[in-house]
């Protein structure tokens, strides 16, 4: 077994813990229904059972095939897509959730995807608007709203 083949089976046991052990103070269950911890606790528990089962195979020999690293252009995409999710959580207090990923949407088919225009203008409006319409007008959820309104 290769030590680096090791780092994803690590990386997601400590992840695991780390969401099984941050949500020690929450309710599993809440009178008839689940609680803050239930679906937590049930991701954490099938993520370690995932990377044990990972560095079990590993172990004993397995041949996991070769390592497909990515080039130039995938970690572009890869530092864009990141460069975006700050943007999106940095923004959205201040713009609000909903056209933050309008924005999000578009620039991620536009400049990271290469897309053409008409589908991605289309695509981001059904992402903001579905978001809209399920979280603010079904469940009542409060999402930041644009410029602090």
């Amino acid at each position: 077994m290769r030590k680096l083949e090791m780092v994803p089976a690590l990386f997601m046991i400590a992840a695991s813990l780390a969401v099984i052990l941050g949500t020690a103070g929450l309710a599993v269950w809440d009178g008839f229904t689940p609680g803050a911890r239930f679906f937590p606790l049930f991701v954490g528990g099938v993520g370690l059972l995932l990377a044990a089962l990972l560095l079990w195979q590993q172990w004993r020999g397995a041949d996991t095939g070769l390592v497909d690293r990515p080039g130039r252009d995938a970690l572009v995409r890869v530092g864009l897509t990141v460069v975006a999710l700050v943007a999106l959580s940095a923004g959205a207090p201040v713009i609000g959730l909903v056209p933050m990923l309008a924005v999000f949407a578009l620039f991620l088919l536009l400049v990271v995807l290469r897309q053409r225009l008409l589908p991605s203008v289309v695509t981001a409006a059904v992402i903001a608007g579905g978001t809209h319409v399920v979280f603010v007008r079904l469940l009542s959820v409060p999402l930041p709203a644009p410029f602090g309104l």
